[in-house]
């Protein structure tokens, strides 16, 4: 599909350049600048081709009936965990399984965009576009990629905190099972109902 979206940029710009004259520069220099612009173009509309299927990803968040032990399980993912509870080990492997695999959704969704933006800018230098005389083609890419990466970057710390959490997890041995058995409650025998005289 990339390349399918790499050739028809490529066509449309070299008519373009070729009806509207926008590359006015060497052959050589013309082509490779369309070449970038074409790669650009691919990136920028690979943001909507998820390459990762959403739903293979399982849901990482699991209500546990306590908010108490699901706030200790979310800081298991923060900047300093705490020392993570042996009752709490196969949560913890469950959260991190279904955070690491969204932020490999989120990753693939993402970084399309800034690369995208770096190519646009290296097409523009290229073609002698940018320059400090064009101050804005030559610093609106580089801006908008930086920007767009806050978004990746904050899913590879994502999925690098919760790969550090499934270690920490599996390194503790499994919480012991309760194997007592369950008495069942004895029901009580007779009326529940008082007579008027009791």
């Amino acid at each position: 599909m990339g390349a399918l979206v790499v050739l028809a940029a490529a066509a449309l710009l070299v008519f373009s350049a070729v009806h509207w004259d926008i590359f006015d520069g060497p052959p050589a220099r013309d082509a490779v600048a369309i070449v970038f612009f074409s790669a650009a173009v691919a990136c920028l509309v690979m943001a909507f081709i998820p390459v990762a299927d959403p739903s293979t990803a399982p849901n990482s968040r699991r209500m546990l009936g306590n908010w108490r032990r699901s706030e200790r399980i979310d800081r298991q993912f923060a900047k300093n965990p705490p020392e993570i509870m042996p009752e709490d080990r196969d949560e913890v492997i469950a959260d991190s399984k279904g955070l690491l695999a969204a932020s490999v959704v989120a990753v693939d969704r993402s970084i399309w965009v800034p690369c995208g933006y770096v190519l646009v800018w290296v097409a523009l230098v290229v073609a002698g576009l940018a320059s400090a005389e064009h101050l804005n083609l030559l610093l609106l890419p580089l801006i908008f990629a930086a920007l767009q990466s806050a978004t990746v970057l904050t899913s590879v710390v994502a999925a690098g905190r919760a790969d550090t959490a499934h270690d920490r997890a599996l390194a503790l041995p499994p919480a012991p099972v309760d194997s007592s058995p369950v008495k069942p409650k004895s029901r009580p025998t007779g009326s529940m109902l008082a007579l008027p005289d009791e």
